[in-house]
């Protein structure tokens, strides 16, 4: 667990200033990063692994690997702009620029940008598909899988609710070894858009170990 300082570093974190519907942006808790992060070091370690953050938004992933956690480099994906801007004062305010790398791109056409397999950790907190995107997270998965070195890992976050869905679906997938839920977590979910009705929602999300086949 990192310490109360950096904790209060994270929670300062710029989050998204006009969060798009379309891409179902939501900020994701310091909380809940330093939680995953954790189950990622203890499941296959993070130092000196190069890391993807597929679909970075305002960057508190990458943040959070790279203040807690020594990887080699640490490069972030995202199709918004806005975000990415956020995303780079996040980690320029936090003095973390060397460990990390900012790319504009569609994570459904990452095979465009990086033509071979070469992370080790692929990390992704993707679109749940419940506004008009029915499926998006597993087509972020598969993305996040075509990046991912032989022997690599991607962890993704996912609504517990779908936990049957979501292994029956990848342990279909033949360049696969293993799919296994390695968390259950709890998400504090604040009102970000018009059309919620509370305050804040508590929803359970699983954290998702995908390990690609060894060569």
């Amino acid at each position: 667990m990192p310490d109360k300082q950096v904790l209060w570093m994270l929670e300062k974190l710029e989050g998204f200033e006009k969060p798009k519907i379309q891409f179902e942006q939501y900020a994701t808790s310091a909380e809940l990063a330093v939680s995953m992060m954790e189950m990622i070091d203890s499941e296959v370690g993070i130092d000196d692994c190069l890391i993807a953050d597929l679909g970075c938004g305002c960057g508190m992933l990458m943040t959070t690997i790279a203040t807690c956690y020594e990887p080699q480099q640490i490069i972030g994906i995202d199709i918004d702009e806005d975000a990415l801007e956020i995303c780079s004062r996040n980690i320029e305010s936090t003095e973390i620029e060397e460990k990390c790398e900012i790319i504009r791109g569609n994570a459904l056409e990452i095979r465009n940008i990086f033509k071979q397999p070469i992370f080790d950790i692929v990390v992704l907190n993707p679109p749940f598909g419940t506004k008009n995107n029915s499926g998006i997270d597993m087509k972020f998965v598969e993305n996040a899988i075509s990046i991912c070195r032989p022997g690599g890992s991607v962890f993704s976050l996912h609504k517990s609710s779908t936990r049957d869905f979501i292994l029956k679906t990848a342990r279909k997938w033949e360049d696969l070894e293993k799919v296994e839920t390695i968390a259950e977590m709890r998400w504090n979910l604040p009102a970000t858009y018009r059309f919620h009705k509370q305050k804040a929602v508590d929803i359970q999300v699983d954290l998702v170990h995908f390990l690609k086949k060894s060569l």
